[in-house]
């Protein structure tokens, strides 16, 4: 399906809504089942009412990724029709680049949601590399998910220094969304052990 034949897509939760409601931002590039299993990892854990997913118009931090609608595609067909995860394209309509800007938006329209900043582990080692990287954990709480050979070095990183006296208890994740930013949870999880750069690397060798 072409990019420019894609259906509108919601970019923003109802503005009075009270749910619990997991952000997982992120590349995407591709979207893949590693993905897939921290999104529901979270939404399980910690009792979630929606997880939205909302690719990156692009990284600084990393190589340009594929065109943003293609990657809006990719995740869509990767959650297919779960009945609590949906794809919005905000970033691109709102013009945005970074996740502090892209949460202020967020919380300024829904006040009354309890939302969550979700990420694999493997995204924490170098969360203080991300543009005013305290104001995000401070917006708000921050669930991470285990990632494969990244867990001893997330926990080693400057954030997890920072916060490590806001951090709660893993058999207290459901807790985290009614918890003020900046508490934080890492979940412990069976590794799926795909990952967006061996996929790059192999559509690149064939």
């Amino acid at each position: 399906m072409s990019s420019a034949l894609l259906p509108p897509v919601r970019t923003l939760p109802p503005s009075g809504t009270h749910q619990r409601i997991g952000l997982f931002g992120g590349s995407f590039n591709p979207a893949h089942s590693g993905h897939l299993h921290v999104a529901e990892t979270a939404l399980k854990r910690l009792e979630l009412d929606w997880i939205y997913w909302l690719p990156a118009r692009g990284n600084p931090l990393k190589q340009a990724p594929a065109k943003f609608y293609d990657r809006v595609h990719q995740v869509r067909e990767l959650i297919g029709h779960h009945p609590k995860m949906f794809v919005s394209d905000f970033e691109h309509w709102a013009d945005l680049r970074y996740t502090v800007d892209v949460l202020s938006h967020f919380t300024r329209h829904c006040p009354h949601a309890r939302f969550v900043w979700l990420m694999g582990a493997d995204s924490l080692q170098n969360f203080d590399d991300w543009k005013n990287w305290h104001q995000v954990a401070e917006t708000l709480p921050i669930c991470v998910v285990s990632r494969p050979n990244a867990g001893p070095r997330a926990l080693r990183s400057t954030f997890a220094h920072r916060y490590a006296t806001t951090r709660l208890r893993e058999r207290d994740a459901a807790l985290l969304p009614d918890m003020p930013a900046p508490s934080w949870v890492y979940l412990k999880a069976p590794f799926d052990w795909t990952s967006s750069t061996q996929l790059r690397s192999g559509a690149q060798k064939r």
